[in-house]
């Protein structure tokens, strides 16, 4: 199980959350029952107020994607969610040019 909101918390590594941006469901209502409903979708949000819509606890593993669509930004970095076969999980990249070693997201 997990949580977005400690997700994106973890990939900041302390850095304070400028903006937030959720996207749809990947399965439409599927498993949407412990999702607050009508949240603001495709909208910049300060992190406090994109807080009551991603607090929700949900399957991070094998099926379908349990939560929404997310991009977030740091001062340095982007962060969202990928997912495989429906196993999700957090990623990050620079928000700026930097060298840095690449990664795929989606992979497990």
């Amino acid at each position: 199980m997990a949580i977005l909101r400690d997700w994106i918390e973890q990939m900041a590594e302390g850095e304070a959350i400028e903006a937030i941006v959720l996207g749809p469901l990947p399965w439409g209502d599927y498993g949407a029952e412990k999702i607050p409903p009508n949240w603001p979708q495709n909208q910049i949000l300060t992190w406090e107020q994109a807080l009551p819509w991603i607090s929700y606890e949900f399957d991070d593993g094998f099926g379908f994607p349990g939560c929404h669509a997310i991009v977030a930004w740091t001062a340095t970095k982007i962060i969202s969610v990928s997912q495989y076969d429906g196993a999700t999980e957090p990623f990050v990249i620079p928000r700026h040019p930097t060298a840095h070693e690449p990664i795929m997201p989606g992979h497990s």
